[in-house]
């Protein structure tokens, strides 16, 4: 069995959000953000820590920061069989 990825993020970036109401913390989300560049498509998952088993996939769409859609079922493709070696739900959106 071959082990290797078949893509690798071209950046994995780690962020917290938080909610205040005044000084009180209203919600707070600690999350990793995958993100794929790859032959004009872009996807992007998240991750958020305090449920470490579950990515959710964005996309794919024309690059970062564009709402467009594109079709690329074999950078789709990658990106899940990438996702799937780490988490044992992964979720599209």
């Amino acid at each position: 069995m071959d082990n290797s990825d078949p893509i690798a993020p071209t950046q994995i970036e780690h962020s917290i959000d938080e909610a205040w109401d005044g000084e009180r913390l209203e919600q707070r989300y600690n999350f990793l953000d995958y993100h794929f560049d790859e032959q004009g498509c872009y996807l992007r998952a998240r991750v958020y820590l305090d449920d470490s088993q579950t990515a959710t996939l964005f996309g794919p769409f024309e690059g970062r920061g564009s709402i467009a859609k594109v079709v690329s079922p074999s950078t789709e493709q990658a990106v899940l069989t990438y996702l799937r070696r780490r988490y044992a739900k992964v979720w599209q959106r």
